[in-house]
């Protein structure tokens, strides 16, 4: 009764709170450029948010194997209502760069740490079903926070999406705050083994697991930022555009549960591993769709193999994290996404002012299958991952 009520609490909180993060989607490169940004300057508030959450999501996740989870997630969810406040003061370009950097600091000590509770009351042999369900909560909150965010943006303003984007964190933080327990840990776990990133490293499992979250972010990351250049060259609408990149997220989010469930019953190597080829794919056929239509069959194609992969390697994750620290492996598992996400638009950039942008999603496809190839290797030489459904 007491993980089931641990489990609700916060899948209500982060769905809240995801919510709450993804409202300002639409609104923030029209906001950046009332202030007068340049491509780069938006380019450099768009990184300032993952390179923050690079930096200090293994931090985060380390130390709160020390002192205990509850504390961090407050204080990143009090991190995300005070942000909300300062983009709306916010004067300058540099100001702003700097509320997404705080911004980022607080999703640290959130979602990676988050995910280690529920891997901490993840019953053995169900990890998958277990993960998966929780992560609908993230991936519901990814997916229609901007077509909240658009909604308040047409009918409110731009301010006012600040403002609610702090008050679904202020509600999540009360949530947090007052509904989830202090799980009495014992000094057992208290004293479990953090193993350090140098040590991690011989073990093929982990950088299997960072490759492919790396390898994905880079596929995704691609897709958000110019998934809209190449549809307008198509005559898709704007509200089509939009259609289409929320469906590729909220269809992983329903397919999180089943298919964890699937995780729990097969092998995870081989989910991890097609689900990312699943979204490696569609990616690499893009350049060839000639309207709405066909960009809609990869787009749901795409979010398939995000339903597919993810529970596998969040439960893969939970397995590892119990001998080596949960939020320790939660930290460096995103902090492998939050990379992904700088590097997939950066080099994306770079591509599509050399060759075009067609060529992006041909490079960015050709990276996630190589990813995939990769992931595999490493997956299959680690002698833990032989066993039962690893």
């Amino acid at each position: 009764m007491h993980d089931r009520r641990v489990f609700w609490v916060l899948f209500f909180a982060l769905l809240v709170a995801m919510l709450g993060a993804g409202v300002i989607a639409p609104t923030m490169p029209l906001y950046a450029k009332t202030l007068g940004a340049t491509g780069f300057g938006l380019g450099l508030i768009y990184s300032a948010f993952s390179v923050s959450r690079a930096v200090f999501m293994p931090v985060a996740g380390q130390l709160s194997d020390r002192k205990g989870r509850k504390m961090f997630i407050v204080a990143g969810l009090f991190v995300y209502t005070m942000t909300s406040v300062g983009y709306v003061w916010s004067a300058s370009v540099g100001q702003l760069v700097w509320i997404r950097f705080l911004h980022g600091v607080g999703s640290a000590m959130v979602v990676p740490i988050a995910a280690a509770v529920i891997g901490d009351i993840s019953p053995t042999g169900r990890e998958g079903s277990t993960m998966g369900s929780f992560n609908v909560a993230l991936f519901l909150g990814f997916g229609g926070g901007p077509l909240l965010g658009g909604f308040v943006l047409d009918t409110l303003g731009m301010s006012e999406v600040f403002y609610i984007m702090g008050g679904l964190s202020f509600v999540s933080f009360l949530l947090i705050l007052f509904f989830l327990p202090r799980k009495k840990e014992d000094q057992a776990r208290r004293r479990a083994s953090i193993s350090p990133f140098r040590s991690l490293w011989h073990r093929d499992v982990f950088k299997g697991l960072l490759v492919f979250r790396l390898s994905n972010a880079v596929v995704r990351g691609s897709t958000t930022a110019f998934l809209p250049i190449f549809a307008t060259r198509l005559d898709v609408s704007p509200s089509q555009i939009g259609f289409l990149v929320s469906l590729n997220i909220l269809l992983t989010a329903i397919l999180q549960h089943f298919f964890g469930r699937l995780a729990d019953r097969f092998s995870r190597r081989f989910l991890i591993v097609l689900g990312n080829c699943l979204t490696a794919v569609p990616l690499l056929l893009t350049p060839f769709a000639h309207d709405f239509w066909h960009l809609l069959i990869l787009g749901m194609i795409m979010g398939t193999g995000g339903g597919l992969a993810f529970p596998a390697a969040l439960a893969m994750a939970t397995v590892v994290g119990r001998d080596h620290g949960m939020g320790n492996i939660m930290g460096y598992f995103n902090m492998a996404m939050s990379l992904g996400m700088i590097i997939g638009p950066l080099v994306s950039g770079w591509v599509m002012d050399l060759l075009g942008v067609s060529v992006v999603f041909i490079f960015g496809g050709l990276l996630g299958i190589l990813g995939s190839v990769v992931c595999w290797v490493l997956l299959i030489q680690d002698e833990d991952c032989t066993h039962a459904n690893l």
